[in-house]
């Protein structure tokens, strides 16, 4: 029982040994010369083989074809121009904001300097005017009391109230005493109240 089973394995691993030399490799042969000689001939076989390998619906999800390699490289690059120009982006957006933070700065500077000119502008109006006030105040006491007293009914009130606190006490009371009454009694309120 033995030899019978030994027998029928050995017929069995023989026949497989003749189907693999008989059929198997001799197909592998011929297809590997076809390929070859296709090739040769200038044939693109494998490109073939990958078109034909498309349409069938198990293989195509294998088989990669040229336009889809080509696309996916065509992704890829278009990712890594996005990707670079997000970077430039980004760059730029810190740019703006450094400037703008700049602009911001230089208004404030310019609302300052033109704060500090308003100033410098009204402190030598005032000086112009204290200036002006002054002579006038000479004038005043170098003239007598009558035409001073006059000059004085005809000007502005503020501006006579300023001459006269710059007039001697003496001028002051001469030149008030020459004017209108009711305008002397006002400019001599004013004068005591300042």
């Amino acid at each position: 029982m033995a030899k019978t089973k030994k027998k029928k394995q050995e017929s069995n691993s023989g026949r497989f040994q003749w189907f693999f030399f008989v059929i198997i490799v001799p197909v592998i042969f011929a297809i590997t010369l076809t390929i070859v000689v296709l090739t040769i001939m200038g044939f693109n076989v494998f490109d073939e083989a990958a078109k034909i390998g498309q349409k069938i619906p198990g293989v195509s999800n294998v088989v990669t074809t040229e336009e889809e390699k080509s696309g996916e490289q065509e992704i890829a690059s278009l990712e890594a121009t996005v990707a670079d120009y997000e970077a430039q982006i980004q760059e730029l957006e810190g740019t703006v904001s450094s400037r703008d933070n700049e602009i911001e700065e230089l208004k404030q500077e310019i609302a300052t300097l033109e704060s500090s000119i308003s100033e410098e502008e009204e402190n030598s109006e005032e000086a112009e005017t204290t200036d002006s006030v002054g002579e006038l105040a000479g004038s005043f006491e170098e003239m007598d009391a009558e035409r001073a007293a006059a000059l004085s009914e005809n000007m502005d009130t503020a501006t006579i109230v300023q001459i006269l606190r710059e007039v001697s006490s003496e001028a002051r009371g001469e030149i008030l005493a020459e004017m209108d009454p009711e305008i002397g009694a006002t400019i001599a309120e004013r004068l005591a109240v300042e």
